[in-house]
């Protein structure tokens, strides 16, 4: 797995999904993580294609889909890469994982991936202080701004990814962000958007 998609907290949000997935088939992308409080029905056409592969968390409210290639309520893949809906399932279920993980030497950095927030952000987890590396927030929904970032990723680090909402915010306000992992070079692409019309253009590492 060289490159993984992360998408969060679609809610009922449906209509602008078949462009996004368009967009990642475009970038040749076949694999693709779902961080909660997404609907399984719009994600079934991304495993059309048996070379695609779809990983869905859920919190204890679900919604569940026994139709991804892996669906729990926290997953760990290649990379090494932690998935789950809040920081809170990721610390119960991987606590221990990066315990061992901090202080080591040489390895590749370690990505706690969630949803749930809504703001995409990316931490650099040093505790007691942890650098906030990228956010995008609004005080309101209709004060989003579209952004895009290519951030690199050390190794020997931990760090905390959210992807923000592809979503309508309170049903009317364009919150369209997700996050593009590439793992074979480690760096990570941060997408906000108002307007889906902008994939058609959009470069995910520009040059």
């Amino acid at each position: 797995m060289d490159r993984l998609a992360l998408v969060a907290d679609t809610h009922l949000y449906e209509a602008g999904l078949p462009a996004l997935l368009t967009f990642f088939r475009r970038q040749g992308l076949r694999h693709l993580a779902c961080l909660g409080d997404c609907l399984p029905e719009p994600f079934l056409p991304w495993l059309q294609d048996p070379e695609d592969r779809l990983y869905w968390v859920f919190d204890v409210y679900g919604p569940q889909m026994p139709e991804a290639t892996l669906s729990s309520e926290a997953l760990e893949l290649p990379g090494p890469v932690f998935l789950a809906h809040t920081r809170a399932l990721l610390w119960t279920h991987f606590k221990d994982r990066i315990h061992q993980y901090q202080g080591s030497r040489g390895r590749a950095p370690l990505l706690l991936c969630h949803g749930h927030t809504h703001v995409p952000s990316v931490t650099r987890f040093t505790p007691p202080s942890s650098p906030l590396l990228y956010i995008n927030d609004a005080v309101r929904p209709h004060e989003f701004r579209p952004r895009q970032a290519c951030l690199e990723l050390e190794p020997d680090s931990v760090y905390l990814i959210v992807p923000g909402a592809f979503t309508l915010e309170e049903g009317r306000h364009p919150a369209f962000s997700f996050a593009v992992l590439d793992l074979a070079l480690r760096r990570l692409a941060m997408v906000s958007l108002r307007d889906l019309a902008h994939l058609e253009s959009l470069e995910l590492f520009p040059a």
